[in-house]
């Protein structure tokens, strides 16, 4: 059995906890045959065991099949592409299936989620906020699904941004149908996640698990629109639960499609009143991160003249390469060099449209 079959094995097992399903994998790649007797000497249970051995080999066939496409991966839990966020959630999956950029994992997202049945007030504010995050080089995560979710992906892509849509189906088996020409442009210009095996149909119980995901990969979550029966109140209770940022918009009174956001607001959910309120936030979190590690006496980043001047130029808005070339009066190869160890050194990270400060 090959490394991979036993990854995809394991990812059906029901109750094991990624780290301790690490363990169990390092001992299952080092024996030839697999039996319930052994399998339980490995650490699963006799339940367990049956659903290692009985995951459909026709399955197992399909996946295999559908990651020989170049285009199509599955990251495991061991693997150093692993979002980190997402890693330190309660029950994390064990395996992504990702199509797209896979480099937009490791970037700094904002979850963008709200009802399906959004409103104008939704609409706008939804592509209003979308356009600001975008320009401040932050990824816009959400669920694909209708109404806001799918305007926050679409948002994204107009204003040149990137965008992450974690799907409650299979990457084979896109859901929502009307949204399957969005996915296939996500597909070329941001990312599709899923932790189901790509021929999974959309069942109604994965949706909700599924919003863990979303929280989990971003820094803070946003909820736009959301009643008090919104599939995007699950997503908050999440956040709260991962120690998430979580906001939300001022909303008109007496509306009931926007009384989920005045819940979370008594709940303690930040007011969101201009895209600046996150932003802001994130560079207090960023600092107080900054001054911590300082107190630990961990060498602190040294800047000479030349970085300096940069960094004066380079704020939390993308400035183009060719623009810091011209103040700088510099060869755009010698400020590119620049920039590039910058960035290795964390200091600041590249956008579509140029360069945004980190620290």
């Amino acid at each position: 059995m090959n490394v991979k079959e036993i990854w995809l094995r394991m990812s059906q097992v029901n109750k094991v906890l990624p780290q301790y399903a690490l363990q169990i994998i390092n001992k299952l790649k080092q024996l030839n045959r697999m039996s319930c007797t052994t399998l339980q000497k490995c650490g699963l249970n006799e339940m367990q065991s049956l659903q290692f051995l009985n995951m459909p080999t026709h399955r197992i066939n399909l996946v295999l099949k559908w990651l020989d496409n170049k285009e199509n991966q599955m990251i495991t839990f061991s693997n150093p592409q692993y979002p980190f966020l997402l890693k330190q959630i309660h029950n994390p999956p064990l395996v992504l299936f990702i199509v797209g950029r896979q480099e937009l994992l490791a970037t700094a997202q904002i979850a963008i989620i709200g009802s399906r049945q959004a409103s104008e007030y939704g609409q706008k504010w939804t592509e209003i906020f979308v356009k600001e995050f975008v320009s401040y080089g932050l990824t816009i995560t959400s669920g694909l699904a209708l109404g806001i979710d799918g305007m926050s992906h679409k948002a994204a892509i107009a204003n040149h941004g990137n965008t992450i849509a974690v799907l409650g189906s299979g990457l084979g088996n896109i859901y929502p149908k009307q949204h399957i020409s969005l996915a296939e442009q996500i597909k070329q210009e941001g990312l599709l996640v899923s932790e189901y095996l790509p021929d999974t149909p959309p069942l109604p119980k994965q949706f909700p698990r599924r919003n863990r995901i979303i929280s989990g990969l971003s820094k803070a979550i946003v909820v736009i629109e959301a009643g008090m029966k919104s599939g995007s109140l699950i997503t908050a209770r999440y956040a709260i639960e991962q120690n998430r940022d979580l906001f939300t918009l001022p909303a008109p009174l007496g509306n009931t499609a926007f009384s989920g956001n005045h819940w979370l607001l008594q709940q303690g959910a930040y007011l969101l009143a201009q895209p600046e309120d996150i932003i802001q936030h994130l560079e207090c979190e960023l600092s107080w991160v900054q001054s911590e590690l300082v107190g630990e006496d961990i060498p602190v980043t040294e800047f000479n003249l030349t970085e300096n001047k940069i960094l004066g130029m380079v704020g939390y808005q993308a400035t183009p390469v060719d623009v810091i070339a011209e103040q700088m009066q510099m060869p755009i190869t010698q400020i590119i060099s620049l920039l590039t160890e910058m960035e290795i050194n964390g200091i600041i990270t590249s956008t579509a449209g140029g360069y945004i400060r980190l620290s």
